[in-house]
């Protein structure tokens, strides 16, 4: 990786954790922890996760694919 890739990395490293703190600036103003909600149960026994489909996985892959060459091109 060149020294410009490399500084561009360390910039956006920087501001993400600038955003970050003023993130935790803006939600903790009264310095108190914001409360954490309960974990999801599972699902009830009549209730289930909807599934994905191999056809939609194979388009979902299909897509990262031209994505990555679509970016690999500019």
């Amino acid at each position: 990786m060149d020294s410009h890739q490399q500084e561009l990395r360390r910039a956006a490293t920087e501001a993400f954790f600038e955003s970050l703190d003023k993130l935790q600036e803006t939600l903790n103003v009264d310095g108190q922890p914001l409360p954490v909600p309960p974990p999801k149960t599972a699902p009830n026994q009549g209730e289930s996760e909807p599934e994905i489909s191999l056809a939609t996985l194979e388009q979902a892959v299909a897509d990262i694919e031209q994505f990555m060459q679509t970016r690999e091109g500019s």
